[in-house]
């Protein structure tokens, strides 16, 4: 007898819901799906309103065009849509619904009852639904537009409505979908009430839809660095590119505050934030981040917006067209951001002094392709403090450093006649004043690149300098730290550091000369707080970064006053670096200014 199970076609409520989880994911999805709608109805208000973070309840009211009494009921049923009639309408579309399937999935999986006055008819009608073909239509109040409420959410899945997180995440998931709209938006009058108390209230503006403006952005953001951002515009290659890009000052470690649009419509595509970021790559450190908010407004026909359930991503028809117009207008931006005309007037000097090394940048940026590479490690250092050397007229040390045929003592050599004098200032940064030019080196940066060069190849060839303590400096760590302390001693050893391990503390006997006057304690804590867990996915990577990391402890730092014999040496031991452009975590080494740029800044001509 066959054990073979008889073959069913699922009834249309099942297959519904089991569709619903493409579309409708958490109350957000809700939220987002029925702003579309309102946005599409050419609202200028729109509410929205939430009980115990849209679990129990999620109500969107608009004063958009409404729906006809005819239509009330069938805008629920599958795959019906007022914006589409064929394939070939995907080429011109610009709305933001349009696959018919929210409202059908919304239905399969909730309470649903929606209230529309459409702007030809004299009365309102609402629709309830009891299940998706139970439904009944009737006369409502209401002078214009729809609302549509959503209650118990999953409440007939409870397999799905398991997955839920709490309220107060529910909740916070609902704002994060919102806050896109709240700004490319700005002509909308947005109100969000969370359990009966208003939490937003978003009046309109004089901005047209699309327009990126910073006083909304400011207000839906709160967040300082909102003043310092810059416009970006660019117009060519059948697109116009608008938006704000944060200063290079304000990077910072996560990634959060970018935003992507596409015709308005919020979705996130990695090629835009790597052109972003290859655009940034000469300004802020490696694996920083920048605030950006972009809209790309594209002819339709050069753009799908059909690649996902949720409309969460679109593909270009020339990707590379749009990814190299983004680096183009971002980098123009800037450009002027860190352009020395960009420094704001201050009341005191001090101020000045402040906002100098931030803003001040006198360097071109070269032309290059752009690399979707993977980002690297340390080794990949900004690039700016390379092209401010090349452009010296003591260049062509940077070609002799790397041909293997060149005396390394007579390069030196050369070095040190060019030199007129060194100087220090502020116990921070040297001058090397030449004939015709002066560098400004961070003596810190330039000894930190010193100290890792060393180091790295200290790893190599298992040989350093070490200075052993006369009592060993002992550090409490947990037990993960301890485990991978004792998986990589060899390389700690190698380095220098002599560490025993004892009763869940690290003993520190000895360590490398360079690091005497460090705190060692702090040492060793910062490179167990790497994120060890993705570094051991590459230990080349987790060497050089735990390198960087202790080359910041070396004896040199800011603030501390040094002699000439002191300034020459690390001056000459920088020109010695494989790369003696910037620090290992990238920050930039050398700014040097012509004799011509600084007569320039006082009108001299002569």
């Amino acid at each position: 007898m066959s054990n073979q199970r008889k073959l069913k076609k699922l009834p249309q409520e099942v297959v519904n819901q089991i569709a619903a989880g493409e579309v409708i994911e958490r109350p957000a999805s809700v939220v987002k799906e029925l702003v579309d709608n309102s946005i599409d109805a050419e609202a200028t208000e729109i509410t929205i309103r939430l009980r115990d973070g849209g679990i129990s309840l999620v109500e969107v009211a608009d004063n958009g065009i409404g729906i006809p009494e005819e239509d009330l009921a069938e805008v629920f049923t599958a795959h019906t849509t007022t914006k589409l009639e064929s394939l070939d309408d995907l080429n011109t579309l610009m709305s933001m619904g349009f696959r018919g399937e929210a409202l059908s999935t919304i239905v399969a999986v909730s309470d649903v009852s929606m209230v529309s006055k459409f702007e030809d008819e004299e009365i309102a009608h609402e629709v309830k639904f009891n299940s998706p073909d139970d439904y009944k239509v009737t006369g409502a109040a209401r002078e214009a537009g729809t609302v549509v409420t959503v209650e118990n959410i999953f409440d007939n899945i409870p397999v799905r409505k398991k997955y839920l997180k709490t309220a107060q995440t529910e909740y916070r998931n609902i704002l994060n979908t919102l806050t896109p709209y709240f700004m490319i938006y700005p002509n909308i009058h947005w109100e969000l009430f969370k359990d009966g108390k208003k939490v937003v209230d978003l009046k309109s503006t004089s901005s047209k839809a699309g327009k990126i403006d910073k006083e909304r952005v400011n207000e839906v953001v709160k967040q300082d660095f909102v003043e310092r951002m810059e416009s970006v515009f660019f117009d060519g290659n059948g697109m116009q590119i608008s938006g704000l890009v944060a200063h290079p000052s304000d990077h910072m470690s996560r990634t959060k505050y970018q935003y992507i649009f596409v015709n308005g419509r919020n979705v996130w595509d990695n090629g835009v934030a790597k052109s972003v970021f290859q655009a940034y790559d000469r300004y802020i450190p490696h694996g920083k981040k920048v605030p950006f908010i972009l809209n790309i407004k594209i002819r339709p026909e050069l753009v799908d917006v059909n690649v996902h359930p949720r409309k969460e991503e679109v593909k270009f028809l020339n990707p590379y067209r749009v990814y190299s117009s983004v680096e183009q207008a971002v980098s123009k931006s800037i450009e002027k951001l860190v352009s020395y005309k960009n420094i704001p007037e201050k009341d005191s000097f001090e101020g000045v002094n402040k906002d100098y090394r931030k803003k001040l940048n006198y360097y071109e940026r070269g032309s290059r392709d752009i690399n979707f590479s993977k980002g690297g490690s340390v080794k990949d250092s900004l690039k700016f403090s390379r092209a401010a050397l090349e452009k010296t007229s003591q260049s062509s040390f940077l070609e002799n450093i790397h041909k293997s045929d060149t005396d390394e003592n007579d390069f030196v050599e050369q070095c040190r006649e060019e030199v007129t004098s060194f100087h220090q200032i502020f116990d921070k940064y040297i001058i090397v004043e030449f004939k015709e030019s002066i560098w400004v080196i961070d003596q810190h940066a330039a000894a930190e690149r010193i100290t890792f060069e060393k180091l790295s190849k200290a790893t190599e060839i298992e040989n350093t300098d070490t200075q052993n303590l006369l009592v060993g400096t002992e550090i409490k760590v947990d037990d993960a730290s301890g485990e991978f302390v004792k998986e990589n001693i060899e390389f700690f050893n190698n380095l220098g550091f002599n560490i025993d391990i004892k009763d869940g503390k690290l003993i520190v006997t000895s360590l490398p000369v360079e690091f005497v006057q460090a705190d060692v304690e702090k040492l060793i804590t910062e490179v167990l707080e790497l994120d060890l867990d993705e570094l051991k996915k590459d230990l080349d990577r987790l060497k050089e970064d735990m390198v960087a990391t202790m080359a910041c402890h070396t004896s040199v730092r800011s603030g501390q006053k040094l002699n000439r014999e002191e300034i020459k040496d690390l001056y000459m031991k920088l020109l010695q670096c494989d790369n003696p452009y910037s620090c290992p975590h990238g920050r930039p080494i050398v700014w040097k200014m012509s004799i011509e740029q600084i007569d320039s800044k006082f009108d001299r001509t002569y």
